[in-house]
Parts: structure tokens; sequence; C-alpha cells
């Protein structure tokens, strides 16, 4: 899949979508899910694509914050883009959060944009002190789908399940 450029990711911005990552790390054909006890929400570690940076800059500058350097060092360099996604938040909760194009303008954000990026880990082990997160699972295609019947967020329960097919499309995941 194409990883856009910097130059098309301000572009998203100027359409009011936040544009970010997803992390969708995989070992034996597994997949990581994390756990945040004070959302009570299992999911994949994402957070946002600063302004200037590229996906793959994102990804490992984000996922190092979310999941530790330990981790991250144990994650094969290099990545994939194996899809993409939008959500629209519901208009009392559009402009909720401070967006701003790479020249500093303000925008008015509408939603999110989500780039799933794929990566392979030579060992399942995350040491949980390091990572923002409570807890994590590897779990198969329909482990996973069971944990995405707790997400309370219709757009984020969506684009995970749809995620999780896209990566049994692709036998990443057993």
């Amino acid at each position: 899949m194409h990883q856009p450029t910097i130059s098309e990711i301000d572009q998203i911005r100027a359409e009011g979508f936040r544009p970010q990552i997803v992390g969708c790390f995989l070992c034996d054909k597994k997949i990581i899910f994390v756990y945040k006890k004070k959302h009570d929400l299992w999911q994949f570690p994402q957070g946002g694509i600063d302004n200037g940076e590229d996906v793959e800059m994102a990804f490992f500058r984000e996922m190092t914050e979310e999941l530790g350097n330990d981790f991250l060092n144990s994650c094969d360099k290099n990545v994939s883009i194996i899809g993409e996604d939008e959500i629209v938040f519901p208009a009392q909760s559009q402009n909720s959060r401070e967006l701003k194009n790479d020249a500093g303008e303000e925008i008015f954000m509408k939603g999110k944009k989500y780039f799933f990026v794929c990566a392979d880990v030579k060992n399942n082990i995350l040491d949980i002190s390091q990572s923002e997160f409570d807890d994590f699972r590897w779990v198969s295609f329909q482990e996973g789908l069971a944990l995405c019947e707790k997400i309370y967020q219709p757009g984020k329960k969506r684009i995970t399940i749809d995620i999780l097919n896209q990566l049994k499309k692709l036998n990443k995941i057993i």
C-alpha cells in the first residue's frame, strides 16, 4: 500500500482529519491487543502523526512512547501499511481537539484518519511497566473478535474488526 508523503498527510489535516497510526504487531500469527483500565478498553496501540512526520516516523515514535523501547527494539524495522480508514465524529464531538496544518493554521477537526501499520515482532514479551497500558494479550483472529465486542466506541469497533478481517485475509493471523 502507498505510504503517503508528508505533504499528503498535511492534506488529510486540511480535510479536517487528525492522521493516526495504529500498530498491528504480529508474533507467531497472533496480534497484540493492549488494555487501558482507565477507559476499560482493549485496542491496538495507536497515536497521532505529528506535523512534519511521515507514517513510518510517527509509527516508531508513537509505538516507543506507547510500548517502550525494549519492545520496539524487538520489532522488525521493515513495516508496511496494510490498510487505512477514517472515522467522522458525531457533530457534538467535532472540533473538540486542536488540529493545525504544517503551516500552523488551525483546522476544524471533524474526525480521524487511521493508517494501520503492520510489524513483525521477534518475541512476544512486553514489559508492561515500560508501556502506557495496564495489560496486554497476544490473540488469534477469533479471540480478537471477542475483544472487539467489548469496544464501546462504534467507529473504533468497526475499524478494529475491519483490520482483523484484513489480517486474516492476508494470512497474517490464525
